[in-house]
């Protein structure tokens, strides 16, 4: 079995994982990402309901069981919608992967400022 900096490695390089593999990854990586959002959001004092964040088509490419070119939407659903685009070898290498990480965060980051610069509804 390969280590996850050795998956990372070969994903990166456009080498392919095994579809269940795929699966997990994606699926860990749109938690966490999420997630980070939501701290991000708390931390900065916004107050927003954290159940309408969700991926766009989350349950239908979550279970794609290939990497694919396609950007991820993570999306803050309020009437002045907040989305962030993620693509799929971010989904599967964060938060490990230092390079991925930094650029989740700033892309992260954006999104909190939008919601700032929206006010709290």
């Amino acid at each position: 079995m390969a280590s996850r900096q050795e998956e990372i490695k070969a994903l990166k390089s456009g080498e392919s994982l095994p579809a269940h593999r795929v699966v997990q990854l994606r699926s860990m990586g749109m938690h966490s990402i999420r997630f980070e959002f939501v701290v991000r959001l708390l931390r900065s004092g916004l107050t927003v309901d954290t159940l309408s964040i969700y991926w766009e088509h989350g349950t239908e490419f979550m279970l794609k069981r290939e990497v694919e070119e396609a950007r991820r939407r993570l999306v803050l659903g309020r009437r002045k919608r907040v989305t962030g685009e993620f693509p799929d070898l971010w989904l599967l290498c964060y938060p490990e992967d230092e390079e991925i990480r930094r650029s989740v965060e700033q892309a992260i980051d954006g999104m909190v400022e939008k919601v700032r610069e929206q006010g709290v509804e």
